[in-house]
């Protein structure tokens, strides 16, 4: 569905966070007719946002528009969606709508884990190669925020809640990885799937995967149509060789060492960013120069500061057992105590603890309701579990820790303890620096 097709209709937007007052300011710009619905919220005394329809009302609304706008805070299992759906109200997203208008110059970036990186660098090699481009989406810069002149490429970081409303598939999508994530959002592990791969549903020209990861390469592959193109980070343009370096057929390199990040999931997601700028015309000698200066994200693998002589590492992003066990496999044979844990949202921890269990050399500390469940089910593990994350911490800095490296790479979220994953980075990062 495109902005143009609300024109003359009832528009009602689900939710009045940061995107709902942004897509209700810009359709109202367009003349449209909108009311913002908030029915999980009782009436305040005093409306928090003026013109707003709570609870019982908003409901109504609902189920009285023409079109409904939803937010991505509201979950595709939410039980008034359903009524929505049943009262034949066309469901839409600003995602949607703007994707629809724009998606020629779209090149998405989806993916359980990965698509913060790939899509980040794809933008910085774009720029460095005189490409007009902007970083837009679930990075968190609204798509509604046009350049001037406008960008010829957008790159987006595309999530699940985003996709799961697309009508038209971006021109460009690469797809990282898959596995178990924000089942709760979507009510089931193969709802996630189909609403991630949503993305690449609905006419792309090209699909990038890389091509070690098979079971993404077959899904992708159920929800292609005829007319897309699917392209694979393998030996036929640039890809990470077995020892881990990232190369192309003309024989330029990049060894691992070399890489802005460590670690062969952090190479696939590096190969395919590079694949995706010679999708646009870019020589591999001008993206190994621009590789050079790319700084990494935050929280991904980042080394800090530390007053004791360990590498403390922080890989708080590392929210999913698999995302764990693909940091802890950058730092093979190193003695790493890994602090692990966090709010449980009930994931299959067994690619975690299964790895755990295969190197003796790893010292888990395990903290939260998922590190407890850790200990509940593996009692028999060599680890050792704390009441608090300060108390991990801080037992990581002492002399009683025999490990060489630190590495905070969660396997969960931070709700537990903390506000959000950087206040639990913070905290990290003061036991690193208070560590003798």
């Amino acid at each position: 569905m495109r902005f143009s097709d609300l024109d003359g209709r009832r528009v009602v937007v689900w939710g009045a966070g940061r995107e709902g007052s942004s897509v209700t300011e810009h359709l109202r710009a367009r003349g449209v007719t909108v009311v913002v619905a908030e029915p999980d919220r009782p009436r305040p005394e005093s409306p928090v946002v003026a013109g707003v329809a709570y609870a019982a009302e908003g409901r109504a609304e609902l189920l009285a528009a023409d079109v409904v706008v939803k937010s991505p805070g509201v979950p595709a299992t939410h039980p008034l969606l359903a009524e929505v759906r049943s009262a034949r109200v066309p469901v839409t997203s600003l995602t949607d709508l703007w994707v629809s208008e724009h998606a020629h110059r779209v090149v998405a970036v989806t993916g359980t884990k990965g698509k913060s990186t790939t899509a980040s660098l794809l933008h910085h090699l774009l720029l460095a190669a005189g490409i007009r481009s902007s970083l837009r989406g679930n990075i968190g810069t609204s798509v509604l925020e046009e350049s001037d002149p406008p960008a010829e490429v957008v790159v987006m970081e595309l999530s699940s809640y985003q996709a799961q409303s697309l009508t038209r598939s971006p021109r460009v999508v690469a797809v990282t990885s898959l596995f178990p994530e924000h089942l709760t959002w979507h009510g089931s592990l193969e709802a996630y799937y189909r609403d991630k791969l949503n993305a690449v549903a609905h006419a792309p020209e090209v699909v990038v995967v890389p091509a070690e990861a098979s079971e993404v390469v077959r899904r992708v592959r159920e929800r292609l149509g005829p007319g897309t193109q699917l392209l694979l980070t393998d030996e036929s343009d640039v890809h990470v060789d077995a020892a881990g370096d990232v190369v192309w057929p003309d024989g330029t390199r990049v060894a691992a060492a070399d890489l802005p990040l460590p670690g062969r999931h952090h190479a696939g997601n590096i190969a395919l960013a590079l694949r995706l700028a010679g999708l646009h015309g870019v020589a591999p000698a001008d993206l190994v120069h621009a590789l050079r200066d790319f700084a990494p994200l935050p929280h991904r693998m980042e080394p800090v500061p530390s007053g004791d002589g360990r590498r403390w590492i922080d890989d708080s992003l590392a929210t999913a057992p698999e995302a764990v066990v693909a940091s802890l496999s950058a730092l093979a044979g190193e003695r790493v105590a890994v602090v692990v844990g966090g709010e449980d949202r009930g994931l299959d921890l067994t690619p975690l603890t299964t790895h755990l269990r295969a190197h003796p050399e790893l010292t888990p500390l395990l903290i939260g309701p998922a590190g407890a469940r850790i200990a509940q089910e593996q009692p028999d593990l060599a680890a050792r579990h704390f009441d608090t994350f300060a108390e991990a911490v801080a037992w990581a800095g002492s002399s009683a820790n025999p490990a060489d490296v630190v590495l905070l790479s969660p396997g969960a979220p931070s709700y537990d303890e903390f506000n959000d994953y950087t206040e639990r980075s913070a905290a990290f990062r003061a036991a690193a620096r208070a560590a003798t």
